[in-house]
């Protein structure tokens, strides 16, 4: 069995202690919500570290959470999750994974309730990410129930790119349900339209305000493109503060998520305008195969589920207009843009990198910008398959 009695215990004692988490850091107090006795599917966007755990107190019985592969990496925590939890693991990368099908199967045939992040990331823009359009062939192969959830005022408390948590408050609702009726009755493209409307949040709308001692901090991990010199590269932080340190901009960020500057001349009011300028800049820049587009120093590491990653080496990671390459003291290591299937991010200083068989784990230093490089790589790749794609690793 994949539903254990004990999942029952361990929600009923870690939810008055993160309850009280949530109260005290984040002004969230949650008021529980019934799952229906035959279980259900329940879906949130994904805004902070702690969503899961949001999601848990949200609800009255346990949830079975689809979880990347990568936190089963430490065996011990691996191994105090499944007894825990018991979450469902799936391969990070953007494709289909029966393993993970057959889990959410087996859950849902034990009445189980089992929990999804659709976009799979936790969002740096603030806005809605790429969700994939094939959660609605796995909702409908369910039959259960649809709880669409929102969580709000999670980008404003924890937004990816920084380094620490400001007070604010933030909460969790049930946005909709659906019964399997509803769902049966809908075609994939209806239900896929209803899901992206019912877990789009404004989370920049109202006059909530956040408060911390840093509140710019590590704003260059989002940031890569300066919109008044195009310049790449050269943001960078302190406190409250983002400079540009090719044209000397200096921007503001404020208790309630605007950005502004003193001369009135940076053009956008919120991180997600930012964002979208850049990829833009990014799809509509010709790069050469042999074109060096970035560079930073890293640590290269070969992951194994359940061991200790093994470093390979040190060095630079270099991202040109045909491949992703490694100068490191142990060697070089070249990949062509055909030869990498995926890039994921973890958090903001890691970066997986899948070929084959075989998955590379990139650490960089703190406050690089690695969102840069999965960016550009799925415009490349999408350009090397002369594949037209909205997906861009996030």
């Amino acid at each position: 069995m994949w539903c254990k009695k004990r999942h029952k215990v361990v929600t009923a004692i870690l939810r008055p202690i993160f309850s009280v988490y949530y109260a005290l850091w984040f002004g969230c107090r949650v008021r529980k919500q019934k799952l229906p006795e035959e279980g259900a599917v329940v879906i949130s966007n994904h805004v902070t570290t702690l969503d899961p755990v949001l999601m848990g107190l949200l609800f009255d019985k346990p949830l079975y959470y689809m979880t990347s592969k990568h936190v089963f990496q430490n065996r011990f925590v691996g191994k105090l999750l499944k007894f825990l939890v018991n979450p469902i693991p799936k391969e990070k990368i953007n494709k289909s994974d029966i393993a993970a099908i057959k889990a959410c199967m087996q859950v849902a045939r034990e009445n189980g309730s089992i929990c999804i992040f659709p976009e799979g990331n936790r969002t740096f823009s603030g806005k809605l990410g790429y969700v994939d359009p094939a959660i609605t062939k796995l909702i409908k192969r369910l039959k259960k129930p649809l709880v669409v959830c929102n969580i709000l005022g999670g980008y404003g408390t924890d937004p990816r790119w920084s380094n620490g948590i400001r007070r604010g408050k933030m909460q969790a609702i049930v946005k909709k349900v659906y019964s399997c009726e509803q769902l049966q009755a809908m075609t994939n493209e209806e239900l896929y339209d209803a899901i992206l409307s019912d877990m789009t949040v404004d989370e920049f709308a109202g006059d909530a305000r956040y408060r911390s001692r840093r509140r710019a901090e590590c704003l260059e991990s989002v940031a890569y493109i300066c919109p008044l010199c195009g310049a790449k590269h050269t943001i960078y932080s302190k406190k409250h503060k983002a400079f540009c340190a090719a044209c000397g901009m200096e921007i503001t960020y404020n208790e309630d998520q605007t950005l502004s500057s003193a001369d009135g001349k940076f053009p956008f009011q919120y991180v997600h305008q930012w964002y979208d300028y850049q990829l833009k800049a990014v799809q509509e820049t010709e790069y050469a195969v042999d074109q060096l587009i970035c560079e930073d120093p890293v640590e290269v590491y070969k992951p194994e589920l359940g061991k200790k990653k093994v470093l390979l080496g040190s060095g630079v990671m270099q991202l040109y207009g045909g491949s992703l390459r490694f100068l490191l003291d142990s060697g070089r290591m070249v990949f062509s843009i055909g030869e990498v299937d995926g890039i994921t991010l973890i958090g903001n200083r890691i970066m997986d990198v899948y070929s084959g068989e075989n998955t590379y784990r990139i650490r960089v230093a703190h406050k690089t910008n690695i969102l840069k490089y999965l960016h550009t790589f799925y415009i490349l790749r999408s350009r090397n398959l002369e594949e037209a794609k909205e997906f861009v690793g996030i």
